[in-house]
């Protein structure tokens, strides 16, 4: 069995990729992974790159960010 870091899956409310991002939380939770899913109320699918203008898109950058240095060991 493979060792696998924590993992971060964040998707939209409005997104076509939604399912399987709670099939592959699913999944890697069944693996024994630990995984932290959010899914964001009241944005589409490509919202986490207009941190400009929308505040859950900047907030979703910095679980994102977290998720990798908590990956990483940092």
């Amino acid at each position: 069995m493979f060792r696998l870091p924590p993992a971060t899956v964040i998707t939209a409310k409005i997104d076509p990729l939604r399912d399987d991002g709670k099939r592959c939380t699913d999944k890697l939770k069944a693996a024994g992974v630990a995984v932290d899913h959010t899914n964001d109320d009241g944005v589409t699918h490509e919202f986490f790159g207009t941190g400009a203008v929308v505040d859950k898109a900047e907030e979703a950058v910095g679980k994102a960010a977290e998720g990798l240095k908590k990956g990483f060991g940092k």
